[in-house]
């Protein structure tokens, strides 16, 4: 009769420490688990903030250069058109900083670049810029649209590129998906560049403002 109340009270105290060690697992499991989701949520929010920081760094060179477009006139001719390129993909634009310069902003693999060269009196085009050693403004998981507006007396129209116009673009804007989560609001960077009447630049001249260059 002892003989099987011991072996009944062995058989219960091992049943007791399976069960703690199971128990012990699970809660060792959950810990661990615990500690992977921390260490990935944090790791998202880094990387989110990184995206972000980089995203602010890029908007503002681009807003710098697309607020400083000048109106320089390709020819001598009554209407001629301006020395801007707009598409979806791309903007081409003159500087009217202090060293003036023929910029080119391209989407080019993934990517958002910008090229720069020096400003000749003689430039009318965008085709050496273009072909120039490119910088990255953004990169990352995102698809760029550019668009461009015109502000009538029915609105602002819209279009999907601009060139060989007499006019500058009123409005100009990026728009900015991201490719993970094409759903999401695009973020959008509008910008109304604010210009001085066109300038003439033939070559061999420099380059003078002032309303009779129109």
């Amino acid at each position: 009769m002892r003989k099987e109340r011991k072996s009944s009270e062995g058989g219960f105290a091992m049943l007791e420490a399976l069960v703690v060690l199971l128990l012990s697992a699970l809660v060792f499991q959950a810990l661990l688990l615990s500690a992977y989701l921390v260490t990935r949520s944090s790791a998202a929010a880094s990387r989110d903030a990184g995206n972000i920081e980089r995203l602010a760094t890029g908007l503002t060179a681009l807003r710098r250069d697309l607020s400083e477009v000048a109106a320089i006139k390709t020819s001598e001719q009554a209407g001629a058109p301006l020395l801007f390129y707009g598409s979806e993909t791309a903007v081409g634009l003159a500087t009217g900083s202090a060293s003036d310069q023929l910029v080119w902003i391209s989407v080019r693999s993934g990517a958002l670049v910008r090229s720069a060269l020096a400003r000749f009196p003689s430039a009318t085009s965008f085709e050496k810029v273009s072909a120039a050693p490119p910088t990255a403004l953004l990169q990352g998981a995102w698809d760029y649209r550019f668009s461009f507006a015109e502000n009538t007396r029915k609105g602002f129209v819209w279009s999907n590129s601009w060139s060989d116009r007499p006019t500058l673009p009123d409005v100009i804007r990026l728009q900015i998906w991201s490719k993970s989560d094409s759903r999401r609001a695009p973020l959008t960077l509008v910008v109304s560049p604010h210009v001085d009447p066109p300038r003439l630049c033939p070559e061999g001249a420099s380059c003078e403002g002032g309303p009779d260059a129109t």
